[in-house]
């Protein structure tokens, strides 16, 4: 995202005294469980339990259910990490955090998942429709659920790890950057097609049926979703071996962990296949459940990375070339915003896509509306937007803050992704739906409290 300036020869602004900064607390402590570990990560899953969720809602699914998830969570992670000053103490606090969610995790979304979840059954499913399947250990599930968790949380992290950088990155350099991520998904690619028989569950042993892709179509969406799956992982896998060769340490932590601990969240989850046989004679939307389940797993990773890589550091021990703020402060406007406008302007669209499906019927005719009229307002905004930020003097708050608005903003995000959550959970005469949107109101109103505890806690400063 934002690249940080050649680091200049110390000056007396190269390091500040903590007491010499107006913007900042007297008696900050560098270790804050509460604020570094436990609030953060409740944040993160109660946001991810009610986004993920709405994922496999009605009028989302895929890319789009992904971007709902991804800019509620950038929003979250950009606002409790930010200091109301020029001077940024945490490492990745940057506006451009908004957008790298939003895209990071969007692209995790483009593909399937749903031949796996069988697995657990002890099925490989061949031809649903007609009853057909192999038996199939149930190991296959956790396996494929891992490799799947892994970079559909990660992606994200690979994005957020570029918003902050332990050293200049040069146009050469970022290029690089990327291009290992690409060059990790190509060489997967290429090993899923070269080696099927490692790739596929039971290839060897069902040579014929997977063959016989007509007669087994299951069998074609499985090897659509795998194949995906594993270039997934190797983007992943390319943009992480570009921060070990780097050594950016913090990068690495970043990503690994959030990876990590994503893909043994999902495996364990098991797509909620149990729960049907737990309590067989409730009929319960258990799915929904598991996208819940799978959201807070999520939020999970990404709270204990938060912890392990953006406490506080010492005032006097950041450098101008490490601050987030210290680089190109209208681009990190632009992104912010536009980052908003996108996620916010994608979800809305969405969601009321949603309700009419819901309520109305014909998905397909009013996503075609609802694109004429929020397609070209989107391009419009990003456009004006641009052009604001870049024809205007650049105007700050006192103690040089560049988002003076930040508690709207996010008070913005929590309100309209919820009241989406609303909008696309229903009828209430369905006891099903009902439940679940007193669990969206639950798990709002936990977001709230934890976000107006983050804005309440930056006060008192130093007159």
């Amino acid at each position: 995202m934002s690249t940080t300036p050649p680091q200049s020869s110390k000056t007396s602004h190269d390091t500040i005294p903590f007491a010499d900064l107006s913007e900042l607390r007297t008696a900050e402590p560098l270790a804050d469980l509460a604020h570094d570990l436990i609030l953060p990560t409740v944040l993160f899953m109660a946001l991810g339990g009610m986004t993920w969720a709405v994922r496999g809602c009605s009028g989302f699914g895929a890319m789009n259910g992904c971007v709902f998830a991804g800019v509620t969570w950038g929003a979250a992670w950009w606002f409790i990490a930010r200091e109301p000053s020029r001077r940024q103490t945490r490492r990745y606090s940057s506006g451009w955090i908004i957008l790298a969610l939003t895209v990071g995790i969007g692209i995790s979304g483009n593909r399937g998942w749903m031949q796996w979840p069988s697995f657990f059954e002890g099925h490989l499913q061949l031809n649903s429709p007609q009853g057909k399947f192999a038996p199939i250990p149930r190991f296959y599930g956790f396996l494929w659920l891992f490799i799947a968790g892994v970079p559909w949380a990660g992606l994200g992290a690979c994005l957020l790890a570029w918003c902050a950088s332990n050293r200049t990155l040069r146009p050469r350099d970022w290029l690089l950057r990327i291009g290992c991520g690409l060059a990790g998904g190509l060489v997967a690619g290429a090993l899923f097609q070269a080696l099927p028989e490692v790739f596929l569950p039971l290839h060897n042993s069902l040579k014929a049926q997977y063959a016989d892709l007509q007669s087994n179509p299951n069998l074609r969406r499985l090897i659509n979703d795998d194949r995906a799956a594993i270039i997934h992982l190797g983007l992943y896998l390319g943009f992480l071996a570009y921060e070990v060769g780097r050594r950016d340490w913090k990068n690495v932590v970043l990503i690994s962990t959030v990876g990590l601990v994503n893909g043994i969240g999902w495996a364990l989850c098991q797509n909620w296949r149990w729960a049907a046989q737990v309590w067989p004679h409730t009929n319960f939307n258990w799915w929904r459940c598991w996208e819940s389940c799978g959201g807070l797993s999520i939020g999970m990773a990404y709270g204990l990375a938060y912890f392990l890589v953006n406490r506080r550091t010492a005032t006097q021990n950041i450098s101008s070339a490490e601050s987030p703020d210290s680089g190109h402060p209208r681009l990190e406007r632009f992104a912010a915003y536009a980052g908003l406008l996108l996620g916010l302007g994608l979800s809305v669209k969405n969601g009321l896509k949603g309700w009419a499906n819901i309520y109305l019927g014909n998905e397909d005719h009013w996503n075609r509306v609802l694109w004429s009229l929020m397609g070209p307002l989107m391009v419009c905004g990003v456009l004006a937007l641009f052009v604001r930020l870049l024809s205007q003097p650049l105007k700050r708050a006192p103690g040089g803050d560049l988002f003076p608005n930040d508690y709207a903003l996010i008070w913005l995000v929590l309100i309209t992704q919820n009241a989406i959550a609303q909008l696309v959970t229903g009828p209430w005469t369905v006891w099903n739906e009902a439940a679940f949107s007193f669990y969206y109101l639950l798990l709002f109103l936990i977001s709230g409290l934890v976000v107006h505890h983050f804005r309440l806690q930056r006060t008192p400063f130093i007159a």
